[in-house]
């Protein structure tokens, strides 16, 4: 499994999970006066409460399909395409693959009134995969998040300048990593030295060597699906250090501990981290419709507070932002602050989660490190 997984399941987790029958509600059934659009997404971004408000406000239906992960969802609209869905989810570094097999439509942020209200980087910095030379977006930047290496201080220290390597320098048992095996080895390669953009591109000898780093690792903890298992794994002393999927680890362990006890870091090697957010398939069947969603979903006050609350991660919208902020405790201010929300500029220093450029070298490379 690939990265987006992980992630979403504990989205799902976090907000309650959601049956399929609940997810799909709105179904062609229930279609409106003014049409449907179809959506497939991880089950958060088709929650039925988003389906509810939308079909209220515009009198669209929707059809949400929900999919576990960005491999899911790129196999399926390969297989339909634009005669069965409007809109696919995806992560940032997985747009450049939907755009190569000709599966999504580049279009101009301008076209949703939304747009306005982001943060001006989610716009114009053309070195996120999502934006393309000549102005125009694969995707609509919704959510976002960067990694860390968060750890338990009365136990560990992570010196200045923070690297990966300290994941290294841990006692044998004590580290706990969360993800899939592709995020495994990229946090290895990156240790190793391997620029940020060569990552996904790693083959022959410099894959093995980043393999080989990662074996050294063993035995290391995994947390699968969920942040609050590596938050209690560092709080309790059953891990001393780890990767955490997002900034605000630190925050929610020292909540929880009533003290000082977690501190978080960006690594200087990079550190992996995502853009999520709504694509627009080519030759979609009600992309007029689909546009409304997507202006939606990230333009109307109330839906975007919805989506902050439900998920706890960065907005890419600086508008949301600020108005989480001026909220205070009414919209969880402090987790905003302590999670980079208010720091989009971190998200330059990211590496994005994208697929490996030889899938199955990548996979025969981490069965080779669980092998052992």
């Amino acid at each position: 499994a690939k990265a987006g997984i992980s992630r979403r399941a504990f989205v799902a987790g976090s907000a309650g999970a959601l049956a399929l029958s609940e997810i799909t509600t709105f179904s062609r059934s229930s279609r409106a006066d003014n049409g449907e659009v179809v959506v497939m997404a991880w089950t958060n971004y088709v929650d039925p409460e988003i389906q509810k408000r939308f079909t209220a406000k515009t009198g669209i239906a929707i059809r949400g399909i929900p999919a576990d992960s960005d491999q899911d969802m790129f196999t399926k609209v390969s297989a339909g395409g634009g005669d069965q869905y409007d809109i696919v989810f995806a992560n940032a570094g997985f747009c450049p693959s939907y755009h190569k097999a000709d599966l999504t439509e580049p279009f101009d942020l301008s076209e949703v009134p939304a747009s306005k209200d982001l943060w001006p980087i989610f716009r114009e910095n053309k070195t996120f995969p999502y934006l393309t030379q000549d102005g125009k977006a694969l995707l609509y930047p919704s959510m976002w998040a960067s990694f860390g290496i968060c750890w338990n201080t009365e136990l560990f220290q992570v010196p200045a300048p923070y690297s990966w390597k300290s994941l290294w320098d841990a006692p044998k048992g004590k580290v706990i990593v969360q993800g899939a095996g592709d995020d495994f080895l990229s946090i290895a390669g990156l240790a190793l030295g391997v620029p940020r953009a060569e990552i996904y591109s790693m083959t022959g000898d410099k894959l093995k060597k980043a393999a080989d780093y990662l074996r050294q690792l063993k035995p290391f903890q995994i947390s699968n699906s969920s942040d609050a298992v590596t938050a209690d794994a560092i709080r309790t002393g059953k891990a001393v250090v780890g990767q955490a999927t997002s900034l605000g680890l630190a925050y929610r362990i020292n909540q929880k501990a009533g003290k000082e006890l977690a501190q978080i870091q960006l690594p200087s090697e990079g550190a992996l981290g995502w853009v999520d957010g709504p694509q627009l398939v080519k030759n979609a069947k009600n992309r007029a419709n689909a546009i409304k969603f997507i202006d939606f979903l990230m333009g109307d006050p109330d839906m975007q507070d919805w989506l902050w609350q439900a998920n706890v991660f960065g907005m890419a919208s600086q508008a949301t932002s600020e108005r989480i902020m001026k909220a205070g405790d009414k919209l969880n201010a402090p987790v905003y602050d302590s999670l980079g929300g208010m720091k989009p500029e971190l998200a330059t220093n990211m590496l994005f989660q994208a697929p490996s450029n030889n899938p199955p070298e990548w996979a025969a490379a981490y069965d080779a490190v669980l092998a052992d």
